[in-house]
């Protein structure tokens, strides 16, 4: 290395080297011939030069005037030139080369196929790795060689040796052995059936029956009845038609009489007998036929199966020499490569030829050089070669220019094939910090009109003439987005960009916050003035949505205005939406927000309370509930004649439970099976008797439980979701059946995806409370959502007490709690009223 240079490096890593995968086999590779050495330190003539003609060469001039016009206000005309130097800095690319010996060694066998250069050992396997280490001096001469060839060649890059293995394969010794596991024969006895070809059956391990899979035997030979569920006794229903006198009261001038009149009503009773289908609730299973043990399907009942591991061949194939009969090894030296590369310059260099090698790396500067062109190439240590050192001679170019601009004198440097610039002497940002000066003292001017000034005017100027500049609007954005480099980094300094960044973020605010005096008493007016409109025909919660909308209107209306003004003051609508853009992304438009919504959503909110309460008296809506009142006659209603369940379920679900239920009583008696599931659940519920609804007594629980058992069956049969729901409920609460809790929520599941409102107000309660199961917001929600949508105001309700308590949410939501529950209130729901009176729940 010259002692009078300085030197900058750039190293490529050498520790991720590819590998020669490892296979069994290993490929034929020829004998790398041997290139004759070559003295140390030979040197070879640089390749021509390319040249540009003289109308392609790009010139500073040129490209300082197009950053100006780019950039700033100014023009091309405006840069004057005061004088240029072009020069061809010299600079030295080093590009060293580090050669390593690797050991490679692999596993072989009889199917080893030697290349002619390969060499066998007749020693022994513990000569191979020993005569290929041998060869590690030859294999790195060769490589030297090989690599001081191709970097002579002609058009070879700089960088055209990459890191790697350089010599793929050289000669391989190698030597094979009979394998000792199998004795040459390649194959072996196989472990599992021993050679017999068949190993005995792992299902029935030998015994040739297993036992009965059968549902509900598992090798006892019986099974539960059918018929009567395996307890032994059924049950029938047996209806009684009673006749009851029903006193009738009248008053007259202060007394009173009573009469009585006779009524005929339906009783039912439920008998229970013995089954006579079964012995004590079991039959004998039909796969064993009492026995408890079926044959063995996997053996075909012979005890034994053909053996898995050699699929009855009896003998497998040898693993370590893969049935050849000889194993052995092959060793053998490659060469890897590893590159280096580093610049150097003359000593005598001027400062800024330094400043562009530390500012660029060594591959940059070498793309963007003039000239690149091989010098010599170095061997060294020729005996053991471990580094080979190729030295290019370069050229860079270099302008230097001095210009003047707005009264000002400047230096400019840039370098390379590109013209990049090292220093560009502050230009721009003097020219533009005038523009900057006048919107400061516009800024400054504006806070001594008052708190009330509302005109824009003054502030539009100076702010259309730092807008005009492309380049302080990417500085501004790169700036609000926490970028460590602003946008333009070369170009203007850093306390240019937080200047400008403060200015027009102040002049931003105060256009929004004077256009927003000017504008919110209007906003607030019309959303008031539609409130009251909309009140007299809709009431106050149709007033607060009217009030609302009205307002959001104001909004953007308010920012319509905001995006003329800007548009006409900068020039274009894609000028003014950049500008809105960075006002909210710099927080500048808060103020102004709050002086148009806070007073129209004031005026709306005192409009909504202030008003009377114009409610219309709405249909009682259906609803699920799990308390009723207890089982007691009543007088029959009259049945239509073309009474169908398709339409008792309407009249249900439309809340004529006492019309339904005598529906459903005439067509039971008919025998029409799709009334069954919805009259055991009427049943079970104590729904759809007259008078006030009250708590029954356990007796009278027991009573209904009894009675809409066997009709509930028969809705089964029809897979009714009425009677899904009603045997869901049984199964979770355990009436008249062992409790099972999953089995029970997985009919409520079947019911409410069958569309049964009743189910899905069932499973958002079970869910909510936690009963029997863990509490599970996130799905009480989703079964009272739908349950809401099917028109239920109380799950509409029950929805808005989980906002107000914040339930499957991340924080309590009482707007949306007291929103939910007007809706409920106006569809007739008590609790919702009095919560929409309170104020809570």
């Amino acid at each position: 290395m010259n002692p009078s240079t300085e030197t900058a490096t750039d190293t490529a890593g050498s520790t991720d080297l590819p590998e020669v995968p490892e296979v069994p086999e290993v490929p034929e590779v020829p004998e790398v011939p041997e290139v004759p050495e070559v003295p140390a330190s030979t040197a070879t003539a640089a390749p021509a030069t390319i040249r540009l003609e003289k109308e392609e060469i790009p010139t500073v001039l040129g490209k300082l005037r197009t950053l100006v016009q780019d950039k700033t206000r100014f023009e091309p005309h405006d840069i004057t030139p005061l004088g240029e130097v072009d020069v061809l800095q010299d600079f030295s690319l080093q590009a060293n080369y580090e050669l390593e010996a690797r050991f490679e060694q692999r596993v072989i066998n009889g199917y080893f196929a030697p290349s002619g250069n390969d060499c066998r050992c007749q020693g022994g396997l513990h000569e191979v790795g020993a005569l290929a280490h041998a060869q590690e001096k030859e294999r790195l001469r060769c490589a030297a060689a090989k690599l001081d060839n191709a970097l002579r060649q002609a058009g070879q890059a700089y960088n055209g040796v990459e890191a790697g293995v350089y010599l793929p394969h050289a000669v391989k010794y190698w030597h094979l052995d009979t394998c000792s596991n199998c004795t040459g024969h390649g194959r072996i006895s196989c472990h599992t059936c021993h050679g017999s070809t068949t190993e005995t059956c792992w299902n029935c391990h030998g015994g040739r029956t297993v036992s009965c899979d059968a549902y509900g035997c598992y090798g006892s030979g019986k099974i539960s009845c059918s018929y009567c569920s395996g307890s032994g006794t059924v049950s029938e229903q047996i209806t009684d038609y009673v006749t009851v006198q029903v006193p009738t009261t009248t008053y007259s001038n202060g007394s009173s009489h009573t009469s009585y009149h006779s009524e005929t009503r339906t009783q039912y009773r439920t008998e229970h007998r013995n089954c006579y289908h079964c012995s004590f609730g079991k039959v004998i299973c039909n796969s064993c036929h009492g026995s408890g043990n079926v044959n063995c399907g996997t053996c075909r009942a012979s005890g034994s199966v053909t053996c898995r591991t050699c699929s009855g061949v009896g003998d497998l194939r040898c693993n370590p020499c893969d049935g050849s009969g000889k194993v052995g090894k092959a060793a053998w030296v490659d060469v890897h490569v590893a590159p280096g590369y580093s610049v150097s310059l003359p000593k005598q260099a001027p400062d800024d030829a330094r400043r562009i090698r530390d500012k660029e790396s060594v591959h940059s500067l070498a793309a963007i050089a003039s000239s690149v062109g091989l010098a010599k190439v170095s061997i060294y240590n020729e005996d053991q070669p471990q580094e080979v050192d190729a030295l290019y001679a370069a050229k860079l170019r270099i302008v230097r220019l001095d210009a003047a601009c707005n009264a000002e004198k400047h230096h400019l440097v840039a370098y390379g094939t590109d013209l990049r610039w090292l220093t560009l002497d502050d230009i721009v940002e003097k020219l533009l910090r005038g523009d900057l000066k006048a919107l400061s003292d516009a800024l400054a001017g504006s806070a001594d009109d008052g708190l009330f000034s509302a005109h824009v005017q003054r502030l539009l100027t100076p702010l259309r003439d730092v807008a005009a500049s492309e380049l302080n609007a990417d500085v501004i954005e790169s700036v609000l987005s926490g970028e460590a480099d602003h946008a333009h980094v070369d170009i203007v300094s850093a306390e240019y960009a937080q200047n400008m960044r403060t200015c027009v973020l102040g002049a931003l605010r105060q256009v929004y916050t004077r256009l927003a005096k000017q504008f919110w008493w209007k906003s607030a007016l019309a959303a008031l003035a539609a409130a009251s409109a909309t009140w007299f025909f809709a009431g106050r919660g149709g007033a607060a949505v009217a009030g609302l909308l009205v307002t959001g209107a104001g909004y953007w209306l308010f920012n319509r205005k905001v995006k003329t003004v800007l548009s006409e003051a900068l020039g274009g609508e894609q000028q003014a939406e950049r500008a809105m853009r960075i006002a909210g992304k710099g927080r500048r438009n808060q103020l102004a927000q709050v002086l148009i919504l806070a007073p129209a959503s004031l005026a709306v909110l005192a409009a909504s309370y202030g008003l009377p309460v114009r409610v219309r008296a709405p249909s009682p809506p259906a609803q699920a509930a799990m308390a009723s009142a207890p089982v007691a006659p009543h007088a029959p209603a009259a049945v239509p004649q073309d009474a169908s369940n398709a339409k008792a379920v309407k009249l249900y679900e439309n809340g004529d439970k006492v019309q339904a239920l005598a529906m459903l009583e005439s067509l039971v008696g008919k025998g029409d099976a799709g009334a069954y599931g919805l009259y055991g659940w009427m049943l079970l519920m104590g729904e759809g008797k007259p008078g006030p609804v009250t708590a029954p007594t356990a007796q009278q629980r027991q009573a209904r439980q009894v009675a809409a058992k066997p009709l509930i069956g028969k809705g089964l049969v029809k897979n009714d979701s009425y009677a899904l729901t009603a045997k869901g409920v049984m199964l979770a609460e355990g009436w008249q059946e062992a409790r099972n809790m999953a089995r029970g929520l997985d009919l409520l599941k079947q019911a409410a995806n069958k569309g049964n409102a009743q189910a899905m107000h069932l499973l958002g309660l079970y869910h909510v409370r936690g009963y029997q199961i863990p509490v599970n917001h996130k799905e009480a929600r989703k079964w009272f959502t739908l349950a809401a949508d099917k028109g239920s105001a109380g799950d509409i309700y029950n929805l808005g007490l989980m906002d107000w308590e914040g339930a499957g949410l991340k924080r309590p939501d009482r707007a949306s709690a007291l929103q939910r529950w007007k809706i409920a209130a106006a569809m007739g729901e008590e609790r919702a009223i009095k919560a929409v009176a309170q104020g809570q729940p």
